[in-house]
């Protein structure tokens, strides 16, 4: 009985150990690397003392890519300034909100906002709370973020800025777009969202896949202390659930080879959504930027969204 109670025990700390760090940004460290690229050493060291996750830095702007931009710095919630890069199109058909994935930040999404803006659509890059440009140092994998969404989308409607609006989402961005149509009244007119998991303890079993350990009762437990310390429930931050509320034109887009957030939960957030609504699989991209992986494939799935949007 004594050795339950204390495996018990020393199973909770090291999650509550691994929850905080997987949830906290940190200076001066090095990212540990995927769990796909890590060998059983490393892997070891991991479970041992936790991942190091370095403060999101954006090392490209928009002059990299040729586009005049402004830089914006908004308000969210609980204290947190966001910044933001606007890039003005001329005669601007409309406007996109871009939102960057975890332990990322807004430069990661530069290639996908010019051609955005290359479709004539002003394009403002996110950086989400603890990252690049904006104040904090904890990131929530979408459910804080979703605020950071919210108040980005008050900013766009405050400037008058072209309509329609659209709202587009790497991973954590994805899920953090569903949750402020679906709860805190961000009114879009269309989405796209990429890459997305479809309920936060598959993104958490997936990374012990990734780890090669078993699923229980490690994921329940990581996510049970990953909420306790954020402050929120994490078994219910559910992007699949989000998406019965979501009734504008959205399209998702997902790689077939994607562990991370694999393709069937791509597809689960797309069979509940409301509204008009495509899925577009990628063949051989795995979890990161579909724009880079197939540009051709993603402007032209991209456009075919933005041209409905436009006859609506």
């Amino acid at each position: 009985m004594v050795l339950l109670v204390g495996g018990s025990a020393a199973m909770n700390v090291l999650a509550y150990r691994h929850a905080a760090a997987m949830l906290t940004y940190r200076h001066g460290v090095e990212r540990t690397a995927s769990p796909e690229a890590l060998s059983w050493t490393q892997k070891l060291q991991v479970l041992a003392g936790g991942v190091s996750l370095p403060h999101p830095r954006n090392s490209q702007s928009p002059t990299d890519y040729g586009l005049e931009f402004e830089t914006l710095r908004f308000p969210s919630t609980g204290a947190i300034e966001l910044e933001a890069w606007l890039i003005p199109a001329r005669d601007a058909r409309g406007s996109v909100a871009l939102f960057h994935g975890y332990s990322a930040s807004r430069a990661s999404l530069l290639n996908e906002a010019k051609i955005f803006h290359e479709l004539g659509y002003d394009a403002m890059l996110v950086d989400f709370r603890g990252c690049g440009g904006s104040t904090g140092d904890v990131t929530t994998l979408g459910y804080c973020e979703a605020e950071d969404v919210a108040a980005a989308v008050r900013v766009l409607q405050a400037r008058g800025l072209s309509k329609p609006l659209v709202l587009y989402g790497q991973s954590m961005g994805g899920a953090a777009i569903l949750r402020a149509v679906a709860q805190l009244n961000a009114r879009p007119h269309a989405i796209i969202v990429e890459s997305v998991f479809a309920r936060m303890l598959d993104a958490v079993k997936n990374r012990f896949r990734l780890m090669e350990l078993p699923t229980t009762p490690g994921s329940q437990l990581l996510l049970f202390w990953g909420g306790v310390g954020a402050g929120f429930d994490a078994f219910s931050h559910n992007p699949a659930d989000y998406a019965r509320v979501c009734a504008c034109p959205s399209l998702v887009m997902h790689g077939a080879a994607d562990q991370h957030a694999r393709p069937e939960e791509g597809r689960a957030v797309f069979d509940n959504l409301a509204g008009r609504k495509e899925f577009v699989l990628f063949p051989n991209a795995g979890h990161n930027s579909l724009a880079s992986a197939s540009p051709e494939a993603w402007k032209a799935s991209v456009a075919k969204l933005l041209n409905e949007v436009q006859r609506r």
